[in-house]
């Protein structure tokens, strides 16, 4: 989400260029520390895995349900 903050803010040549080589290197960062976690607590990081997403966060409306959220749908 930051990278996509740099080039709004700075929308340059060399950001465009930075920008998709960034994201491959920050992703491939993600799975070597997903390996360590897994290896250092085993199942317990796995079912957390299951609950929170890797990158891009939930949103989650304080009073409603899931239910209610998919009512209006």
């Amino acid at each position: 989400m930051a990278i996509i903050g740099f080039l709004i803010q700075w929308p340059t040549l060399i950001t465009l260029i930075m920008a998709p080589t960034l994201l491959i290197m920050y992703r491939r960062l993600a799975k070597r520390e997903e390996q360590i976690m897994i290896h250092e607590f085993g199942g317990d990081y796995l079912e957390y895995m299951k609950k929170v997403p890797g990158f891009v966060p939930r949103i989650h409306f304080p009073g409603f349900t899931k239910r209610e959220q998919t009512k209006g749908s």
